[in-house]
Formats: C-alpha cells, sequence, structure tokens
C-alpha cells in the first residue's frame, strides 16, 4: 500500500470510529431513557445497569456499522474534495479506482469485523444481557434447564416439558411438539402427555391434539388431555426468556431455525 493509500485508509477510519463511538453513545442514551422507568421500578444496582448495556453493545455495533461506513465513506471523500486533495491527486496521474481503493479496503474489514461479531460476540453478550435484565434485574425464575434444538422446562406440580420449538408468529402464541413428564418425588414418572401444541387461550397455555398417559402399578391408563391447562410459563411476554432472539444467533443456529420451521 502506498503512502498516499495509506493515508486515504487512515482517513477513512478515523471518520468510521468517530462515527461508531457516536452512533453508540446516542444509542445507549435512548435505550437508557426507554428503559429507566423500568429499571428504577425493579431497584436496579448500578453494576447491573452497567452490565446490562455493556452486554448489549455488540448488538448495538451490529445495527451502528453499516451507518457509521456510510458517513465514513461520504465524509472522508468530502474531506478530499473539500481542500481540494481529489483535483491534486487526479492532477497526478491517479485514476479513480486507485482513489477509493483503500476506502473500499476499510469496508472489507468493517465486514470482517461484522461477520465475526455476528457470528461469535454478539450471541454470546446478547444473551448474557437477556439474563441480567430478567433474571438480575426483574427476578424472574430461569426454567430452563438445558437448550440444545430443544427446550427443557420446569413446570407446575413437579413437571418437566420438552418442546421442539417455539412459534414466532406473535399474535398466535403456541408452543409446537410438547412432552409433559410429571415426576414422583424419587423422580419416576408417574403422568405423561404428548400434545401437538401448547396454545396461549383464554390467559392461559392450554393443550391442543393431546394425549395423556398415568402410569398405575402395572397399567398405563390413556385419557384425552385436550383444553388441559399447562402454564409452564406465566404469560406469552416470559417467552424472552426462554427462546433466543434472532440476535442471539449465529448463521448456523438462523439456518437451523429456519429448516425447522419450514418442517413444522
Amino acid at each position: 500500500m502506498t503512502l498516499l493509500s495509506k493515508y486515504i485508509f487512515k482517513e477513512f477510519m478515523r471518520v468510521f470510529l468517530a462515527g461508531l463511538t457516536t452512533i453508540l453513545i446516542v444509542y445507549l442514551c435512548v435505550d437508557f431513557l426507554q428503559r429507566a422507568d423500568d429499571l428504577i421500578k425493579y431497584k436496579a444496582t448500578i453494576s447491573q445497569v452497567s452490565a446490562y448495556f455493556l452486554y448489549g453493545l455488540p448488538a448495538m455495533a451490529t445495527q451502528a456499522l453499516p451507518i457509521a461506513a456510510l458517513l465514513a465513506t461520504l465524509i472522508s471523500l468530502g474531506n478530499l474534495s473539500r481542500y481540494n486533495e481529489l483535483i491534486a491527486m487526479r492532477a497526478g496521474g491517479l485514476s479513480l479506482s486507485r482513489i477509493i481503493t483503500p476506502v473500499f479496503v476499510g469496508g472489507l474489514v468493517i465486514s470482517a469485523f461484522g461477520f465475526v461479531n455476528n457470528e461469535l460476540i454478539m450471541p454470546v453478550y446478547s444473551a448474557r444481557a437477556n439474563q441480567i435484565r430478567f433474571v438480575e434485574i426483574e427476578k424472574k425464575q430461569q426454567r430452563v434447564v438445558f437448550q440444545q434444538r430443544r427446550l427443557w422446562l420446569r413446570g407446575p406440580n413437579n413437571s418437566i416439558a420438552n418442546i421442539e420449538m417455539v412459534s414466532p408468529e406473535r399474535e398466535r402464541y403456541e408452543m409446537l411438539g410438547i412432552n409433559i413428564y410429571f415426576l414422583n418425588p424419587d423422580y419416576t414418572v408417574r403422568e405423561r402427555i404428548t400434545a401437538d401444541s401448547l396454545l396461549w387461550e383464554n390467559n392461559a397455555w392450554r393443550l391442543k391434539n393431546s394425549r395423556k398417559f398415568i402410569v398405575a402399578k402395572d397399567s398405563v391408563t390413556t385419557l384425552s388431555a385436550d383444553g388441559e391447562v399447562y402454564n409452564v410459563v406465566e404469560s406469552p411476554d416470559d417467552l424472552s426468556m426462554i427462546v433466543k432472539k434472532s440476535e442471539e444467533m449465529n448463521f448456523t443456529e438462523l439456518w437451523d431455525y429456519v429448516r425447522r420451521l419450514k418442517t413444522s
């Protein structure tokens, strides 16, 4: 890279970093003002608030990177034109492609950073930010036992629910592929329920297309469980604690989630 290319590249990155910092500060201020009432309501400590917004920075950066890159391109090239540096470069025999190549390289660097942030940093940090908000600040019970492709949640009456997936349609809150196990004190199964879905109706989660298997001494009784209430979470608002949002997923997880939605 020539001395002139280094100069253009440094100018571009300088403006980009200044723009990114400014956007993040504005974003933090607006986000803080929007959540201030809730933070005061739940008596959040300074350390909790600081940690919550700190872990939220990678998600904010994802949205800010394209805007900062666009502003950096316009301002850096605009400054070169403003001080007649572009004219001097052209008079020196440089083509437009040679002039904008450092900006293009800067864009590739920003894109690479954005990819690493989206795949490795943001999913982990966003999940931690949500845990701080819901569990540490709002004092909600974390019901997830463990989570891989399916959800395992602690339910009422000493039960464990296995859920294939949660429907993303917010006008119809629904969990799909339900298996519920009611346990005895010694952790043996006393009752099992299988259902196609768990639907939010009339302020309760109700089983749909379901069967109940009651274990006796030497037999199993099978009954219909359609319409029975099983409140694995208190309300649809609590789904945000058990389901990953898009910003908490990397590309592979998003691809798998889309595939499972199509399959279901």
